[in-house]
């Protein structure tokens, strides 16, 4: 795979939340408009792998700068699926009062609602309405327009670019619209995601209420947990909730493997005559050793996230980029942010996963902006970039 495929499939990958192939790319323009044409296939994320399956479709990605709030437009579900999906409500739909036959034929999710209103102008969203069955997502310096599941042949190509200039270039001028009105951020806010779970009906509304009340943050209790002398007793709630896992259920599960480990083995010798007592001892040194093990990792690592946060020291830094991986803990992404900062006039460079704030962290890594880092102080590469907390 080479280079410009590469960063394609990761710009895709971050775009699609999906781990993204790119099969073949080709370069277009038309109008002016710079973009990509590529085909790409990924496999949906599913907890249960038998409902799992393989996307492909053909994309266009614009290539021209640009600067959008994030956005995902796919048209509404109809039937009984659209009904299950209203009920579960897994996205917030912003409709326009002014285009009912947009709102009725698409379901435009955004955090910054604000912003993308200004974004999908009414030429857009007349656009759209001529058009059915077009899908677009799009974050920053990101637009992808599809067909969801749809691979264009060869005959098709053509109308399909046709069209996917036209939307590009009704997006950049949505863009120009939003220049206008530089006292609207783009970047999406924790307030702007209170805001996208109050308007969410069903089941993932009431869940990410309930998430952001669980983990709320506030600037105040940040600067009065900073202004603390070490060791800082007083923790925000919020805050430990964002960096401590909660690892009882690893706990519970060690204390129940190694009570398991004892106990199975001293029944097999008061049962069991002869060799058949020989069983209780793999039995026995598999079932401490697991249990053993998920004790003694869930424990050290809720020690060193306590001993970070109360005895750490604060150093200003810097993010250099946000790195995507591939791994998903509890349907979580796992990101790492390389950081830099100056100890003693001396810098460090070091890592730190992290698994929200991650629009928050691009967006001060794009501006080169100072941040605050807390540094364990058994471990300088054990750090905690403080301004990429989830805070209001």
């Amino acid at each position: 795979m080479s280079r410009h495929t590469e960063s394609l499939a990761e710009s895709l990958s971050e775009l699609f939340c999906e781990n993204v192939a790119v099969k073949h790319q080709e370069p277009r323009e038309q109008d002016g408009v710079k973009f990509i044409v590529a085909e790409i296939s990924y496999r949906t994320s599913s907890s249960d792998s038998q409902s799992s399956k393989r996307v492909r479709q053909t994309v266009t990605v614009l290539d021209d700068d640009i600067n959008v709030p994030q956005f995902v437009l796919f048209p509404h579900r109809k039937g009984i699926v659209g009904m299950v999906f209203s009920a579960i409500g897994a996205m917030n739909d912003v409709n326009f009062d002014d285009s009912p036959n947009f709102s009725a034929d698409y379901l435009l999710h955004a955090w910054n609602e604000k912003a993308v209103r200004i974004l999908f102008t009414p030429e857009l969203r007349k656009y759209f309405s001529r058009h059915a069955g077009w899908s677009a997502r799009g974050n920053r310096n990101r637009i992808a327009v599809f067909k969801q599941g749809h691979v264009c042949k060869s005959e098709e190509l053509d109308e399909f670019v046709n069209a996917s200039a036209e939307i590009f270039k009704l997006l950049q001028a949505g863009e120009q619209e939003l220049d206008r009105h530089p006292e609207i951020n783009r970047e999406a806010q924790v307030k702007d995601a209170y805001a996208a779970a109050e308007n969410m009906s069903g089941i993932a509304g009431r869940i990410l209420r309930k998430e952001l009340d669980r983990i709320a943050l506030s600037s105040d209790e940040v600067q009065r947990f900073l202004a603390q002398p070490v060791p800082r007793l007083d923790i925000p709630a919020g805050m430990r909730r964002q960096v401590i896992p909660d690892v009882k259920m690893l706990i519970a599960m060690g204390v129940v493997f190694t009570v398991a480990g004892v106990v199975v083995p001293v029944i097999c010798f008061l049962v069991l005559q002869g060799n058949d007592r020989l069983f209780a001892v793999p039995f026995a040194a598999t079932f401490l050793l697991a249990g053993g093990l998920m004790l003694f990792f869930s424990i050290r690592h809720g020690k060193r996230k306590y001993r970070l946060l109360r005895r750490g020291t604060i150093e200003t830094g810097r993010i250099e980029r946000v790195e995507r991986t591939n791994t998903e803990i509890n349907s979580r992404r796992r990101y790492v942010l390389h950081l830099s900062y100056d100890v003693g006039g001396q810098t460090r460079r070091t890592t730190a996963n992290v698994y929200s704030g991650i629009e928050r962290a691009r967006s001060l890594a794009d501006q080169n902006a100072p941040v605050r880092v807390l540094v364990d102080p058994n471990d300088e590469k054990h750090v905690l970039c403080v301004d990429s907390l989830l805070i209001t």
